[in-house]
């Protein structure tokens, strides 16, 4: 019996590459998709099969061209015949740098308009149309499994779309608007391609992390040790806040936390259309608003465990 079939997208490192492996280890073939990363996407590839027994893809593509999305589902449905799970997870962050290479960052009412239209289309071409044509084309295959399905006189399959989306839809940081409005709107496609998959017992959900140690929250913060004048990653920033009480899990989550949520999320069916964090609690009433007071705490409490 052929083994269902998981494509992720954005999986040569972090999150996605957490993801495909759990897939893999559980049973799944795997389509691994890289932008950049060919070298890291064939390493993950290879030790897949070498540990897990199962066929992995890979396949290379820039999501923010228009035709990308659609040729990299065509290709996995094509090489292994069907698509049981895609996983919208390839994501940028909206920092835009100078010609030295530094990262540029301006408040919501500072931002320039150039500046502001290079952030939006960095975005907007990646995080927001890139999982939308994923999913629409995903939709269209899985669709299309669900009436053979039917014409060979069976119940449709539980087939399911997840869109890795982010915390960040509903907490706003002055530096990266345009980060969090790419992610809200996917919560609309999220939706729509639940209403228009359910018909043919295809879930789509929207799964929805808070900071996870990766490459993307590898990138500085902007913001220093006072101490020692280092200046922290994102990573690193949130940690501290961790640490000092912004959420209810004092430490910030590791790539394959959030590969298990996508696992389960995918294997539920009589879920769809939800938007779920996986945060630590980070969105409790009482961490966002007050991050400078758990921030600082942070560093008081490094200071003494030092």
């Amino acid at each position: 019996m052929a083994h269902p079939v998981c494509l992720t997208t954005g999986s040569s490192s972090g999150i996605g590459a957490a993801t495909a492996r759990l897939f893999a280890a559980r049973g799944y073939d795997v389509v691994i998709h890289y932008n950049s990363g060919r070298e890291r996407a064939e390493a993950i590839a290879e030790q897949i099969r070498l540990d897990c027994g199962v066929h992995a893809l890979v396949l290379g593509g820039n999501l923010a061209q228009a035709d990308e999305p659609f040729r990299l589902v065509d290709a996995a449905y094509e090489h292994f015949g069907r698509l049981d799970v895609a996983i919208s997870n390839s994501g940028v962050s909206s920092y835009l740098r100078d010609a030295d290479g530094n990262v540029v960052r301006y408040r919501f009412h500072e931002c320039p308009v150039e500046h502001l239209n290079g952030e939006m289309r960095q975005v907007l071409d990646v995080n927001l149309m890139g999982a939308y044509r994923i999913a629409q084309r995903s939709l269209t295959h899985m669709i299309a499994q669900a009436q053979t399905d039917r014409g060979a006189g069976r119940q449709p399959a539980h087939r399911s779309l997840l869109f890795v989306t982010s915390i960040s839809d509903v907490a706003p940081e002055s530096t990266r608007i345009p980060y969090g409005v790419s992610k809200a709107g996917v919560n609309h496609v999220v939706v729509g391609a639940a209403l228009e998959g359910g018909p043919y017992n295809i879930t789509a959900n929207g799964l929805r992390p808070g900071v996870v140690d990766t490459p993307l929250t590898s990138r500085p913060s902007g913001l220093h040790d006072p101490d020692t004048g280092e200046e922290y990653t994102v990573a690193d920033t949130y940690a501290l806040m961790a640490r000092g009480g912004s959420q209810a899990l004092p430490r910030i989550a590791e790539p394959e936390e959030i590969a298990e949520a996508a696992y389960a999320f995918t294997h539920i069916p009589y879920m769809t259309g939800q938007l779920v964090a996986v945060d630590g609690g980070f969105t409790l009433a009482s961490g966002f608003p007050n991050r400078e007071v758990f921030l600082q705490e942070g560093l008081r409490r490094k200071r003494e465990e030092a």
